[in-house]
């Protein structure tokens, strides 16, 4: 039988089943239960969306298909969460991280913290063009700063993820800006240039709003020059604080410019923090043991539980000793069933045509600037939506709307620019999109608890359609008729997601 195609009313019902499930969630048991509730609303629009697609006679093994495919497509980024866990717990092991966090006490202050934050983030993000790599990293250790220094976490988080994804957008080593200069047929340097007319206003105006909100959160008990140096006195009294300890970050940043694949570079930063620990954390294995005798055997059980279980040292204050727990890989745990439940969802969803169906409808309506390019910042978010992958939002809805953009006569810069705009940045914002699910994780901040902080991250769409809207920079060229228009652009090839899926 020759499935149906499903119409716009069945097309939106697992959406808005999804979203009900995440509102009824959030309303009844707060956002810290989004951990397994999340993953149950998933599986459940799943559920209706595969009942509808089977209702209009798509074959059960199709879905499956569909199912399995996203699911592929998901696992370089489960293998880079699983790494980044190691990373983590041999960071702080080793004395990577509380190092970095004791030094950066001693430059950071309350009174420019919260935008020191956003251009810190920002400046290693354009460097390695990494956003994953730079949260997994930097981000970290300015999470423990800036509890040291009295502000809110969701706050933190906020500045680093807003710094960390301007740098995503505008690097152009990142593999997503390649991807939407790619699969638009944009100079890469051109869409670069092109995007800055609405990322420079929105990364300004979110220094200024962290500006405000430092001298607003500032003042507090915690950022007093004693509790300062109190906090600085228990790292140095749980790790061997050292300089050398900062050649591991300096290693990793150095390889990720050189653009070496992610998985090598985590699992040769997570092995030198391992032998850092080995050769300068004695002392803190020692009180990691059962006896607190340090042997052979058991030094070895500590430092490879580090990578893959939780360690937790004790230094008797209950706030340090959370800063300091590492779960390794196991920690991560959650947020791979999260990302397998999403991508379920979007295998369904692009099995049953509902996606296309969507997009196809609302696209066949408009034809001005402002309407192609609000319609296609729709698509991108929700495709993070429904999709729970970051490139999807930026390959399907660029091939979808090449061609109608070259039809009325608008340049490729402005749909590469949308695609950034409204797929990269807001990413981070789903609870249960790769971007968003692992940053929550990394970070120990709920999603949607950060989520009102990352003021680039929403105000990018905001601002690409204000632009539009008003026809800001908006250059055209001869409107291209269907029947003269030719091949798309240049092939795309979805980047190798294993080698760079720490990019956002």
């Amino acid at each position: 039988m020759t499935p149906r195609q499903p119409s716009i009313v069945q097309s939106v019902i697992p959406i808005l089943v999804l979203l009900g499930l995440i509102m009824i969630t959030v309303l009844g048991t707060g956002v810290d239960a989004l951990a397994g509730a999340n993953q149950l609303s998933l599986l459940v629009a799943s559920a209706v969306g595969a009942a509808i697609a089977v209702r209009n006679r798509v074959r059960w093994t199709d879905i499956m298909q569909g199912m399995i495919h996203t699911i592929s497509a998901s696992l370089p980024a489960i293998l880079i969460l699983l790494m980044v866990g190691m990373l983590s717990g041999s960071w702080m092991i080793g004395g990577v991280i509380p190092t970095m966090i004791y030094y950066g006490l001693e430059i950071l202050r309350p009174d420019y913290f919260l935008p020191a934050c956003v251009v810190i983030a920002a400046a290693v993000s354009v460097a390695t063009g990494s956003s994953w790599s730079t949260i997994a990293t930097i981000g970290v250790a300015l999470i423990g700063i800036g509890q040291a220094l009295g502000f809110d976490m969701a706050m933190t988080a906020g500045a680093i993820i807003s710094g960390a994804y301007f740098g995503d957008k505008v690097s152009p080593l990142s593999d997503t800006t390649n991807l939407a200069s790619a699969v638009t047929g944009t100079d890469i340097f051109v869409h670069i240039r092109y995007m800055m007319q609405t990322t420079v206003p929105s990364i300004l105006l979110t220094l200024a709003a962290f500006g405000v909100l430092t001298v607003m959160a500032g003042g507090t008990d915690g950022t007093s020059a004693e509790g300062v140096e109190n906090f600085q006195r228990t790292i140095a009294g749980t790790y061997r604080i050292s300089l050398w300890l900062l050649a591991i970050p300096a290693l990793a940043v150095w390889m990720i410019v050189k653009k070496i694949p992610a998985v090598p570079v985590l699992m040769i930063g997570s092995l030198a923090a391992v032998g850092a620990a080995a050769s300068c954390q004695q002392e803190l294995l020692g009180t990691l043991v059962p006896d607190g005798e340090l042997t052979l055997g058991n030094g070895y059980e500590v430092l490879t539980r580090s990578l893959y279980g939780t360690i937790a040292p004790q230094t008797g204050d209950a706030t340090m000793d959370d800063l300091l727990t590492t779960g390794g890989m196991a920690g991560m745990l959650n947020t791979v069933w999260l990302i397998l439940t999403a991508m379920v969802f979007g295998g369904v969803m692009e099995a049953g045509h509902f996606l296309e169906r969507i997009t196809t409808a609302v696209s066949s309506r408009v034809r001005s600037a402002g309407g192609l390019v609000s319609t296609a910042t729709g698509s991108c978010l929700l495709f993070n939506l429904t999709s729970g992958d970051q490139y999807m939002s930026i390959v399907v809805p660029g091939k979808m709307f090449v061609g109608a953009f070259r039809r009325n006569g608008l340049q490729p810069q402005l749909l590469s620019r949308t695609l950034e705009d409204g797929g990269t940045a807001t990413s981070v914002l789903i609870p249960w999109n790769t971007c968003g699910a692992t940053q929550a994780t990394i970070l120990g901040v709920p999603t949607l608890v950060y989520l009102p902080f990352a003021f680039f991250c929403w105000l990018s769409p905001l601002m690409t359609l204000a632009v539009a809207w008003a026809g800001w920079g908006i250059r055209k060229n001869e409107p291209v008729s269907t029947t003269e228009e030719k091949v798309s652009p240049k092939p795309v090839r979805k980047p190798d997601a294993a080698n760079e899926r720490a990019d956002s």
